[in-house]
């Protein structure tokens, strides 16, 4: 599934932490599990279409020793938003071009830190563009690396009720690999890391620590020959996991000064499926994360439904003979 998804990781936002609690952390802007099994991989040179849709569901807020702050509402944040994912035939450093973005974003029941009472309507939220990505296909393994932002294009102010966006920008580094277990490509095991750098909230002195993502997972690989078609129907399960763990501790007015060295972290293994099939060009994919071992957030389910058409290929055709 790495093909159309992994420059996508990216595309959601669970959005921020209230200022008004400091129980939890403030969050960022990349959400642990948006990619799984084969996200090391950047797919052949093309042009596809995305629509991801990310589903959170959650009744629970973890404190600093991992036990749970009194009792919450349950409550379900979805992200949906239509993107493009380019890679192009163009060589650098010996890997292919591409990049992504993802121009129209929405988000319904954004979390809130430690608070889960928080607004069901879908908000324009921040736009996400990933200029650079570099891929690499090797005979036993994949390798990506590349730098995307978010921008505040989504509504925020500090304490307000209406917000969509975040209210600051935040650079993302990443480099993944996806490694071929054995010779014919059916088994596979990969690993994307992911390093999120925040500026200050607009017009305040608060700022989003430093966040590293580890993501990937194990797969096995169907292949079924397709008549007329050169590439086979491709069916993939596996187990995907994540990890998310505040590198930096947040910084804020009302942060005090234990609360803001506590960083948080959380868990996550699960179970993944997906086909590619090549008549239509089409990708369906579904991930589901539970999680687990949360640390001053919230801890939940995370699904991911994904559905990726190839609008272009831009493999170069061989030379006629």
């Amino acid at each position: 599934m790495g093909r159309f998804t992994v420059a996508f990781a990216v595309v959601v936002a669970l959005l921020f932490a209230s200022p008004n609690r400091a129980a939890a952390q403030l969050k960022g802007h990349y959400v642990p599990g948006f990619t799984g099994v084969g996200n090391g991989s950047q797919g052949p040179p093309s042009i596809t279409v995305v629509l991801p849709t990310f589903v959170y569901k959650t009744d629970t807020i973890k404190d600093d020793d991992g036990n749970p702050l009194g009792q919450h509402p349950s409550i379900t944040s979805v992200f949906t938003g239509p993107g493009i994912l380019w890679v192009t035939p163009v060589k650098l450093f010996g890997g292919n071009l591409g990049g992504s973005v993802i121009p129209i974003a929405y988000m319904k029941a954004r979390i809130e830190g430690p608070s889960l009472d928080v607004p069901g309507s879908f908000k324009f939220s921040d736009i996400y563009l990933q200029p650079f990505q570099l891929g690499w296909d090797k005979p036993r393994a994949d390798v990506v690396a590349g730098w995307g932002f978010f921008m505040p294009t989504g509504e925020w102010e500090q304490g307000g009720s209406e917000n969509g966006g975040l209210g600051m920008w935040s650079n993302l580094f990443q480099v993944g690999t996806t490694v071929r277990l054995d010779n014919k490509r059916q088994w596979t095991a990969s690993v994307l890391g992911t390093y999120e750098i925040h500026s200050d909230k607009k017009d305040t002195d608060i700022k989003v620590g430093n966040i590293m993502t580890i993501e990937g997972g194990v797969a096995r690989n169907f292949y079924k020959p397709v008549s007329g078609s050169h590439i086979p129907l491709i069916v993939t399960v596996g187990v995907p996991y994540y990890s998310q763990h505040k590198a930096t501790a947040d910084t804020a007015p009302f942060l005090n000064v234990p609360l803001s060295t506590r960083k948080d972290h959380v868990f996550g293994v699960g179970a993944e499926g997906s086909v590619f099939i090549p008549q239509a060009k089409l990708l369906l994919g579904l991930r589901v994360v539970p999680e687990f071992g949360a640390v001053n957030r919230t801890q939940g389910v995370t699904w991911v439904l994904t559905i990726g058409y190839q609008a272009k290929s831009l493999v170069k055709a061989p030379p006629a003979k």
